[in-house]
């Protein structure tokens, strides 16, 4: 709090922006603002692979201390972006199931992740405008220039096997597989229902303090009560019987782990919401045969495009995934109309309807009731 005082008050000198550092820049920038912000995981990540990089090059020589913005120019983005996608390898730990041992493996960066790095730097020197005497000229590369085209897809019956391979778990595991795959169901269903980016599928609640679940009115708002919108908008949704039929069956996160406990001769259903299901979803896409590259939003772009499929107009469709967004005044009255967004919802219960055909494994939640003294019960 200190920090932040002085920095909102502090009035630089001249010699004081002649000293400012790209350092002190990162650091104020989140001490004021990246640290306050819904993506602010993400913020760290790239400040950091930024910091790690002029580090390198302190201990190599090729800087030396102190690091002032104006070194970073085009020839320092060059050897920024040949260190991050080509030299600094990403190093990945995973726990062998059968033997319990770990093992280790290096893959190269995405290009994309060290032009987002590129861009939070950029982020990080313009909001420090006023301590530094001029801000270089930085050029990040757009997304399609580091991108290649990605055309894999998801069809109808491989999500119907993966949504059975969520019920049914790995036998050769152990019996207590299906149980630990109920997070990754879970997070399937919501993303089948709602075509949602991964880190608003962990955000769904049915908790009345979200005001998310419009129950009566049958729209689930995505972006929770209290959450500012940003530039990755966060859209309501009309609601699927499927997906009604699962938040029924929850208590606050959609995406949670079920467990039962016991006292006595009582026995309940305990929820507990997961951080996430990366390793889960990873174990899923290598035994499906999901193309190396094709991360969590896979889901999201292979239900955009079976909707597309089934007719939706090119209208509703940006409106769904939050690509358009509707002027504050219009949102609040059309997403409660019957009309919002009717050929997507239309679509996805046709979806619904033909995973359920397609699938050896019931694709509704377990019946369940809350009893008086709150506690959810198997019926």
């Amino acid at each position: 709090m200190l920090d932040r005082h002085y920095l909102a008050f502090h009035q630089p000198a001249d010699d004081d922006k002649a000293s400012y550092t790209v350092h002190q820049a990162m650091t104020d920038y989140w001490t004021l603002h990246g640290s306050e912000q819904v993506s602010a995981d993400a913020i760290r990540a790239r400040l950091k692979l930024v910091n790690r990089f002029i580090d390198h090059e302190l201990t190599t020589g090729v800087l030396r201390e102190p690091v002032l913005p104006k070194v970073l120019d085009a020839e320092w983005l060059i050897r920024f972006r040949k260190w991050g996608a080509e030299i600094d390898p990403v190093t990945q730990r995973r726990r062998d199931p059968k033997t319990g041992g770990w093992t280790v493996s290096t893959r190269k960066r995405a290009r994309s992740t060290v032009e987002e790095s590129i861009i939070q730097l950029k982020a990080a020197l313009r909001f420090n405008v006023k301590r530094m005497e001029a801000v270089p000229e930085l050029k990040h590369l757009p997304r399609a220039a580091v991108t290649p085209e990605r055309n894999f897809r998801l069809s109808l019956d491989q999500i119907a096997e993966m949504l059975d391979y969520t019920a049914e778990g790995d036998p050769e595991l152990s019996p207590a597989h299906p149980a630990r795959l109920m997070p990754l169901r879970r997070y399937l269903i919501g993303a089948i229902c709602t075509l949602a980016r991964p880190d608003a599928l962990y955000d769904i609640s049915v908790r009345p303090d979200r005001q998310q679940w419009h129950r009566n009115a049958g729209v689930l708002d995505l972006n929770p009560a209290g959450r500012i919108q940003t530039r990755k908008n966060r859209p309501a949704l009309p609601v699927t019987s499927l997906l009604a039929n699962w938040l029924e069956a929850t208590d606050d996160r959609l995406v949670c782990h079920e467990s039962v406990a016991e006292e006595d001769e009582d026995r309940w259903v305990v929820q507990r919401p997961v951080a996430d299901v990366k390793k889960a979803r990873s174990v899923m896409a290598r035994r499906f045969g999901v193309p190396v590259g094709f991360g969590p939003k896979l889901m999201r772009h292979s239900m955009a495009t079976l909707i597309a499929q089934r007719g939706v107009s090119q209208q509703e469709i940006p409106l769904a995934l939050g690509h358009v967004v509707l002027p504050p005044s219009t949102r609040r009255y059309v997403i409660f109309s019957p009309a919002y967004l009717i050929q997507t919802k239309q679509a996805l219960e046709d979806i619904a309807i033909e995973l359920a055909r397609k699938m050896a494994t019931p694709l509704h939640a377990k019946p369940t009731q809350v009893g008086p003294d709150g506690r959810r019960r198997q019926t």
